[in-house]
């Protein structure tokens, strides 16, 4: 029961952070449409690169198109898709800090900041996320095989762990480079310690087997083109000037943790041989400052930087406990009741934040100032659309979709709907196919290029499309390509235009209809002519 007690103690850490996004309404994510979009094209058996382009891998989608066929095309079936994704993190790290022999008391407080600074934020699959997930489920695959007593069990969980490094490259490139070079620094380094090659040559061949499965059936269908290894129409995000702002002039809690972890370990060790030697030790302390410095290199390759960077908390955390005297404090509730206070206060803004929202703790000079949770136009949900329950957008949003739902032409399953917009469900809502033969994301110059423009162009002047969905965002250059707008307005009718689900509440949806179907079913007064 003693040994037990951790693992029921992390269990009721994490199930409160898991279940949250279950039992509340949540407002429609910026960019939660690529999530929606890509899982529910695979969900439908369409195959990317064959039936549409992207600029990175499809392993980004697996989990909710699987929640998409087991639970249908929702929004919730997104949300129950993270809470397991979030399970799986959580797993995994516990499994790397047990691997590398980190104390129980140790491990459950680095679950508890690994669920205030990171599990809190990510309710919703995304890309930035989900690649680190799969990261630690390589890492811990790797660290799993440090500890195998057979060599048939070593051999399976390395092969492991290059499978899940593939998939972590085919989920985002940065941070799958990152994790192949760590897992490849690690094996080399045990193999000097410990005299055994085997595991790093059969990391090598699991990444390049897997590698060429991933690659080789797609070549036919314009891979190169469209997976972004920085070649044009791509440009690379490796920016060594960009890379040192980001380091020297913010990234100031990174830098802390580094700082400390490196203190730590010169009063520790007497001298750096001492201290390579020390297997656990050095294993712990690459691993952390790896992923440290990582999450500062994805601040500068994405391009909107968010909380899905926030895990180096953990292990900076982590990294540091593992340099205290659990051993003498294991039997004191005292020192761990410490700790726990001090992570509570320090790493608060997360938790705080919910609480203050459920119980309207919102101080008046606050809202004042802005600084409070608020929209300029009312936002709530609709029983109207299976695939929005329990999300919230603007009142706008939703008439505009009712509008579209109104539209006698709308539920033709041959419908041609071009949608440039961020409400990709309505192919679920109003029964059309998404067109193939397109790129899955039109944001300009990252998920779409000249020759897509060109193309849209061209069937936009012959009217290839029956409905054409346009979103301007006057806060972003260029989000969806404004040349196509300018084909639009020359070509087809404007018939409405609604708020878009932005919190900024400063993008409109343009909804341009085909001539032909516009004199075919609506009235003069139906259609704004408005160019």
């Amino acid at each position: 029961m003693q040994k037990r007690l951790p693992r029921f103690v992390d269990l009721a850490i994490c199930v409160p952070f898991l279940v949250l996004p279950l039992f509340i309404k949540l407002p429609y994510r910026v960019n939660i449409f690529l999530s929606w979009e890509g899982a529910y094209r695979l969900s439908i058996g369409q195959v990317p690169y064959e039936d549409f382009g992207l600029p990175m891998g499809i392993c980004y989608w697996l989990i909710p198109a699987l929640f998409f066929k087991l639970f249908g095309p929702t929004f919730l079936s997104l949300v129950k898709a993270q809470v397991f994704i979030n399970l799986i993190s959580m797993l995994s790290l516990r499994g790397i800090l047990y691997n590398l022999r980190l104390k129980p008391y140790a491990v459950t407080l680095s679950i508890l900041v690994f669920c205030l600074t990171y599990i809190v934020y990510n309710f919703w699959p995304w890309y930035n996320h989900s690649v680190v997930v799969y990261e630690l489920v390589a890492i811990f695959f790797l660290t799993q095989s440090f500890n195998a007593e057979s060599t048939r069990s070593k051999t399976v969980w390395v092969a492991l762990a290059g499978i899940f490094s593939v998939v972590t490259f085919f989920t985002k490139q940065d941070v799958g480079a990152i994790c192949i070079l760590l897992c490849l620094f690690l094996l080399v380094y045990r193999a000097i310690m410990v005299k055994e090659k085997l595991p790093t040559a059969i990391y090598l061949v699991s990444v390049a087997t897997v590698s060429l499965l991933a690659v080789i059936p797609f070549i036919g269908f314009d891979f190169f083109y469209w997976f972004n290894y920085g070649q044009p129409p791509h440009s690379s995000r490796l920016d060594v000037i960009l890379l040192l702002n980001t380091f020297l002039e913010g990234s100031m809690v990174e830098k802390i943790y580094l700082a400390l972890i490196l203190i730590l370990l010169i009063s520790t060790f007497k001298s750096f041989r001492q201290f390579f030697e020390d297997q656990n030790q050095f294993t712990f302390a690459a691993i952390s400052v790896c992923l440290i410095l990582q999450s500062i290199v994805t601040k500068m390759t994405s391009p909107l930087p968010t909380d899905h960077m926030t895990y180096y908390h953990v292990f900076g955390f982590a990294c540091i406990m593992s340099f205290f005297p659990w051993q003498r404090w294991s039997s004191e509730l005292k020192p761990a009741a410490a700790i726990l206070l001090f992570i509570m206060v320090i790493y608060s803004a997360g938790y705080w934040k919910y609480v203050a929202d459920i119980f309207h703790l919102h101080s008046k000079k606050l809202i004042a100032a802005g600084n409070a949770p608020q929209h300029a136009t009312p936002w709530k949900t609709t029983s109207n659309y299976k695939s929005l329950k329990h999300i919230m957008l603007p009142e706008s949003t939703i008439a505009g979709v009712d509008s579209l739902a109104k539209l006698p032409f709308i539920h033709n399953k041959d419908l041609k709907v071009l949608n440039m917009s961020e409400i990709t469900f309505l192919a679920k809502e109003f029964g059309y196919t998404p067109l193939t033969q397109h790129p899955l994301w039109f944001h300009v110059n990252i998920g779409m290029f000249q020759k897509e423009i060109d193309q849209i162009n061209e069937r936009v002047r012959s009217g290839y499309y029956d409905l054409v969905l346009f979103e301007d965002i006057p806060s972003l250059t260029e989000f969806y390509p404004y040349k196509v707008r300018d084909e639009l307005r020359k070509h087809y009718i404007r018939n409405n235009t609604f708020l878009a689900p932005r919190k900024l509440e400063d993008s409109t949806i343009e909804v341009y209809i085909n001539p032909k179907l516009a004199r075919q079913y609506l009235s003069q007064s139906e259609s704004d002519q408005t160019k």
